[in-house]
């Protein structure tokens, strides 16, 4: 069956592209729209966007589909683009910062923020759609022996009320930082939302709904926020840098180096995408098996093992900002620690921040 029209290919017409198979015809430039011919397979470029003769994606602009004249990059997804775009008004996906190509319906939140129909595929939309999340990352930190008892909600919020949240908490961060998630200590009202938006007429989300609610301070935590509308991997990722803060305030630890605390903060959310990784390579591995046998694999293996192609990429991207990151505070923290938990062991090395 052809990868693309899903028609049945005539004996010996198939072009085999990364173990799909394809009809001649129905392999595309996704720049020239002429056919890739067979024996230009083995020198073609194949991403997110579409498939490319070699030739024509060096020279070819995916935002205006125009000809680059001055060459822009994303330093991980490597796609190229006119330079100019970066500062013209090309809307920039506010998950896996990349510029969309003119005239695509991208879905804007209700905060402003433009979110790719990709990275809207995986996104978790609200306070209630986040739970199962929040239970899982309960049971990662119980796997690494670090389980945190305490209970506090998880709440998604707007960009409007993580800024006011963090404004009466009194963070004063030292260096420019984009926020997405905060580990609040005091009680305060917090507007979180509590109904998804549905996707209304040309991509626009509608039926979204807020409510506000006093979190209370039980505990050394009161509640942890995270932007609404990021992917599920992206949310999960700043889920585990805040329970990490959470962790250490919980078990008395306060007043920290900021740079380790950031650090193993972010180490913590490495891990967790680590994890991810793992997860999807052995619930691949368990469908083929699966297939191959005739059992059917546990419930959380098969949903993850149907992640798309671009979840796949998306959990090496959010890594890749993670150890790329240059900042002196979450990039040198983040390597810091890194090497000490790799030289050491996670235990030895927040015995070290935490000065036992």
């Amino acid at each position: 069956m052809c990868g693309s029209c899903d028609s049945v290919i005539e004996h010996g017409r198939s072009v085999n592209v990364s173990g799909v198979l394809w009809q001649p015809e129905c392999l595309i430039c996704h720049a020239c729209d002429k056919p890739i011919a067979i024996q230009e397979v083995e020198n073609y470029v194949s991403n997110s966007r579409g498939n490319f003769h070699k030739s024509c994606y060096d020279r070819y602009c995916y935002v205006c589909k125009g000809k680059i004249r001055k060459y822009g990059k994303h330093p991980f997804w490597k796609e190229l683009y006119c330079q100019s775009h970066e500062a013209d008004g090309t809307p920039k996906c506010c998950s896996c910062e990349r510029l969309e190509p003119r005239g695509t319906n991208f879905v804007m939140l209700g905060d402003g923020r433009w979110l790719c129909l990709e990275c809207m595929d995986s996104a978790v939309m609200d306070s209630d759609e986040c739970q199962p999340l929040h239970f899982d990352m309960r049971d990662f930190f119980e796997g690494l022996q670090m389980k945190i008892k305490k209970p506090f909600p998880f709440l998604l919020v707007e960009k409007q009320a993580l800024n006011k949240a963090e404004k009466e908490e009194k963070i004063d961060y030292e260096y420019e930082v984009v926020t997405r998630g905060i580990c609040l200590s005091e009680a305060q009202t917090v507007t979180s939302v509590s109904q998804k938006p549905i996707m209304g007429p040309n991509n626009m989300l509608v039926g979204m709904a807020t409510e506000s609610q006093l979190v209370v301070r039980e505990c050394e935590v009161t509640a942890i926020l995270i932007l609404y509308g990021l992917p599920r991997l992206l949310t999960g990722y700043i889920l585990a840098h805040e329970m990490m803060h959470a962790y250490l305030r919980l078990n008395g630890h306060k007043n920290l180096d900021n740079v380790l605390e950031e650090g193993i903060c972010q180490v913590l959310g490495h891990m967790w995408l680590e994890s991810q990784t793992y997860a999807t390579a052995d619930a691949t591995a368990d469908a083929l098996s699966a297939s191959s046998s005739s059992r059917t694999p546990a419930a959380s293996a098969s949903k993850k093992g149907e992640w798309s192609n671009f979840e796949k990429e998306l959990v090496e991207f959010c890594k890749n900002q993670i150890e790329t990151d240059d900042s002196p505070v979450y990039g040198r923290g983040f390597r810091k620690v890194y090497e000490m938990v790799t030289n050491s062991s996670l235990h030895e090395t927040l015995r070290f921040i935490v000065g036992g």
